[in-house]
């Protein structure tokens, strides 16, 4: 990761960090940053996409964090678990370091070929070449509408790479930044 040479930090990938335990949950240790050693390690357990997310979270917390050392846990099971304050930052960091608004914006009028991309009976068939019935039975919550635009590689029958995947990013990941950017209207 290139932020990781600029800050001198050396970034490595493990096939696991071990778990977290706590009174209620058992977590996968995701990533671990010792900003004393300047080291980033980040578990394989996850995909690639994961990962990369992880990095640049832990990279947020040498910018903006004042401990030592600092780690990102998943729950087992995938679910989302709460967050404290440090580290909702270090996600926004990432967020914003991986996926800067205004190129994503541009990503995506440049894709849909829309400022906004709005379920009509076009961009129904556009994205998926059925009726706007079908297609709201199918997409009922802008979740599901904001999941398939990070995912979809063709829209009016012109390919191209996803979103998530030009990100390198987690579907979820891109969905959320569609939504958070105010590109989608449901």
């Amino acid at each position: 990761m290139v932020l990781t040479q600029i800050l001198n930090y050396k970034y490595v990938e493990e096939e696991t960090l071990g778990q977290n335990i706590t009174e209620n949950d058992v977590f996968e240790i995701a990533g671990i940053i010792d900003k004393g050693k300047k080291s980033v390690a980040v578990s394989k357990q996850f995909p690639k996409e994961t990962r990369n997310f992880t990095a640049a979270h832990e990279l947020g917390h040498a910018l903006l964090h004042q401990q030592t050392v600092l780690h990102r846990d998943k729950p087992i099971d995938g679910s989302n678990a709460a967050k404290d304050a440090i580290e909702l930052e270090a996600d926004k960091f990432a967020t914003y370091f991986l996926m800067p608004g205004r190129i994503v914006t541009n990503l995506f009028k440049q894709l849909f070929q829309t400022d906004m991309f709005v379920v009509n009976e076009s961009s129904a068939f556009s994205l998926t070449g059925g009726s706007l019935e079908v297609f709201k039975r199918k997409f009922s919550t802008l979740r599901d509408l904001t999941m398939i635009l990070a995912s979809v590689e063709t829209f009016n029958g012109e390919p191209f790479k996803s979103m998530a995947e030009y990100f390198n990013v987690s579907q979820t990941t891109m969905a959320i930044r569609l939504e958070e950017l105010g590109l989608v209207q449901f």
